[in-house]
Order: C-alpha cells, then sequence, then structure tokens
C-alpha cells in the first residue's frame, strides 16, 4: 500500500482527517460488497443468518474466557434485510437495490430509498460491508502536463 494511502487510513481513524463528501449520485451508483469474514445462511423461513466472527483483540480474548462468551455473534435478518444482504454482492448499484426493494415490496421509492439508507449505514458502520464507488476521471480525457520550465544555475537563476 503507498504511503500516502496508509498516512490517510490512519487519519481517518484518528479522526484527524474528515473523509472526502459523496454526493447522491456516486452514492447510487456505488456497489454495496458483504465482509467475506461474515459467514451466512438462509434457513427455511427465508431469513438469513449472519455469523459474526469475535474481534481478535487481546482484551476481548480475555473477557470472553472470563465471562464464557461465545467467539461469534449470530444476526438474523429479516425479509427486506435478506433480500438487500443478498443484493450486496459487488454486483448491484445502490439504485438498482432501491428499485429491487420497491418492486418486491410495493413501497414508493423515497420510502425505499429512506429504509435502505438506513440500513446500508447501519450494515457499514458494523463492517458487515464496504462500498465500491466507481471513479468518475475514468471517464474524463487525460489533459497533457505542461513542461516544466528550463532550471537556470543552481535551480533559480535564468541565463540571458
Amino acid at each position: 500500500m503507498p504511503l500516502k494511502k496508509m498516512l490517510n487510513k490512519l487519519l481517518y481513524t484518528l479522526k484527524l482527517k474528515k473523509r472526502p463528501d459523496v454526493d447522491r449520485t456516486q452514492v447510487m451508483k456505488s456497489f454495496p460488497v458483504r465482509n467475506q469474514l461474515i459467514t451466512w445462511e438462509i434457513d427455511d423461513k427465508g431469513e438469513a443468518s449472519l455469523v459474526v466472527p469475535q474481534k481478535d483483540k487481546l482484551w476481548i480474548r480475555l473477557a470472553s474466557k472470563l465471562f464464557m462468551l461465545p467467539d461469534k455473534r449470530v444476526i438474523v435478518l429479516d425479509s427486506i434485510g435478506t433480500y438487500v444482504w443478498q443484493k450486496c454482492d459487488g454486483k448491484h448499484t445502490i439504485s438498482q437495490i432501491v428499485k429491487g426493494v420497491q418492486n418486491q415490496y410495493q413501497l414508493t421509492r423515497k420510502e425505499a430509498e429512506t429504509s435502505l439508507f438506513t440500513f446500508m449505514q447501519q450494515l457499514g458502520k458494523r463492517n458487515f460491508i464496504g462500498f465500491a464507488i466507481p471513479d468518475n476521471r475514468q471517464n474524463v480525457p487525460a489533459t497533457p502536463e505542461p513542461e516544466p520550465e528550463k532550471q537556470g544555475i543552481f535551480g533559480f537563476l535564468q541565463r540571458r
């Protein structure tokens, strides 16, 4: 990982630097992707059960041994949550998921967007999903860089 990316990640984690704002169109074009550490299965009722492993930190391991806590959590999603979870595969955009929820559960667009955004925020905060945001700069033609000015003696004196 380049040094600049590592430094930015550290600054974001320590909340010393604010993440760049993402506008609504970029959010709607983003692809939600499930965390690979979370295993899941669908039961006979059609509900998804997410198995979330415990974080591997020393104090968590000690507390789980001391208080006999399980090494994983199971979270059961309802039918709408299961539908959304299945669509978080990196192939569907958020706008496609909104349309699917809207059609499947007979909701208005505003209702579907509001509930989906809230659910996605919760999943994102818990690191159950991540978001792949397409780069808009890919379609912009590259502008040629201007040639650097010729340096003179000692880098700042120009010959006449």
